[in-house]
């Protein structure tokens, strides 16, 4: 049951003694918070992609969004689906799917359909 728990410990580690962090580490660790119910942790992972001169992709939205469906912050799930439009990166099936699950959590049906 603790295995997103290692997976947040070997990311977090001082440099030199984690593993690299790149976009597969980024998206594995916000899925980690994710099954973790640690959703602060993992939208705070999400924006510090950026800084860290790293790239979102696809799953780093998914599970991003994904991370907003657990803990019924629907807004904040429509947000990073707009913004996956400016940004030109690509919505799948999952992405549309976590998006739907977060409005319908949110009793936002009209919203789920207008996806």
């Amino acid at each position: 049951g603790g295995k997103w728990q290692k997976a947040l410990e070997l990311f977090e580690r001082k440099p030199g003694e984690r593993v690299e962090q790149d976009t597969i580490t980024y998206n594995s660790a916000i899925s980690a918070c994710e099954k973790a119910g640690r959703w602060q942790q993992g939208l705070e992972l999400f924006e510090r992609i950026q800084g860290e001169r790293v790239e979102r992709d696809t799953i780093s939205y998914s599970a991003s969004i994904s991370v907003c469906e657990k803990c019924g912050r629907w807004q904040q799930a429509l947000e990073l689906f707009e913004r996956m439009r400016s940004e030109r990166i690509e919505r799948d099936t999952i992405t549309y799917n976590a998006t739907i699950s977060a409005c319908e959590k949110g009793g936002r049906w009209q919203q789920a359909l207008e996806l």
